[in-house]
């Protein structure tokens, strides 16, 4: 099985940052780092801001800017975010940007390397990148929580002057090659729309320019779950009791 230096290829060994012009797959202190709901979040903000100081993010999140500081020193020892000397006022001014402005889980991540021979698996990768998942998945839970809650506790109003809220469910049969084929066309969509109203490093353009300043922030959640085979029931046939 080929190593990483023997292949130039960071998806051999996801705990190795890329290089420049390489896809960008997160390595493993990044996720471990990233793996707390409130942590998601601070992402979140420093990369819509393009860059953020500890109080910025305290504000936005409403939250105690102490704690904020704790996390944002875990991201930054985790690698996630660097100090943006540039945009600080003086030397004791502390200003952070993300490292990256994508943090893709590598292939081999759901612990079977996507057939590909080239992908080793990494068993605390694969914990790692579960972790973060899991704290991703609590902040859109919670996202939703909220929502909802201020909708019922706000009604009626009128449907123009609320955020859009959708969701969609849907049993598919699909092969292996089905699900990355539909996985990969879905993210290709959120890609391209992600960038109509923000920069190249992904933080917010002033006024909206491209939706007429009536952009909102959404979360967006895509997910594309294999269910466990369930075991085969007996046929029955016409006229046997159970």
């Amino acid at each position: 099985m080929s190593t990483a230096e023997e292949t130039g290829d960071d998806r051999a060994d996801p705990a190795r940052a890329p290089h420049e012009g390489e896809m960008h797959y997160a390595t493993r202190d990044q996720l471990r780092a990233m793996a707390h709901p409130v942590r998601m979040q601070i992402v979140d903000r420093v990369g819509r801001r393009g860059t953020a100081r500890a109080a910025d993010i305290a504000e936005d999140l409403d939250l105690p800017a102490n704690s904020v500081s704790y996390h944002l020193r875990t991201l930054a020892r985790g690698g996630v975010i660097v100090e943006a000397p540039e945009a600080a006022r003086d030397r004791r001014d502390r200003v952070w940007k993300l490292a990256r402005t994508s943090f893709m889980h590598a292939p081999g991540a759901d612990g079977e390397g996507d057939g590909d021979p080239e992908v080793t698996v990494d068993e605390e990768y694969v914990t790692a990148s579960g972790a973060t998942t899991m704290a991703a998945l609590e902040w859109i839970r919670a996202g939703w929580v909220s929502e909802i809650a201020q909708r019922t506790a706000n009604f009626p109003e009128a449907r123009e002057q609320q955020p859009p809220a959708m969701l969609f469910s849907t049993p598919m049969r699909l092969s292996r090659a089905q699900a990355r084929e539909l996985f990969e066309a879905v993210e290709e969509k959120l890609l391209e729309y992600n960038r109509i109203n923000r920069d190249a490093q992904g933080a917010d353009l002033p006024g909206d320019p491209d939706s007429d300043g009536e952009a909102q922030d959404v979360r967006v959640l895509f997910s594309l779950l294999g269910e466990r085979p369930h075991p085969a029931s007996p046929v029955r046939r016409p006229g046997e009791s159970s």
